[in-house]
């Protein structure tokens, strides 16, 4: 799986038995968001609203507070580099 940002694939670059399940899920709405919804709820709205990325988008997109309205125009941005 790569990286939903800048498309880095752990597998392709570290090998099959070091790079295979590193990647990391942001969550476009966080948790705390779901309000007055039972648990049952709040998992199943939650599992429909994650974002794989690799560690060093998912630190930029927390470090800079991109929201989820804002992914596209950070993917478009790291793409042009």
């Amino acid at each position: 799986m790569s990286c939903n940002c800048c498309g880095f694939e752990f597998k392709s670059f570290y090998g099959e038995v070091y790079g295979t399940s590193c990647i990391e899920i942001h969550h476009l709405k966080p948790i705390f968001q779901y309000s007055g919804k039972s648990n049952s709820q709040t998992i199943d709205e939650a599992l429909k609203n994650l974002l794989p990325v690799c560690p060093n988008c998912h630190r930029v997109i927390h470090k800079n507070h991109i929201t989820a309205e804002a992914i596209p125009m950070f993917k478009q941005q790291i793409m042009l580099r």
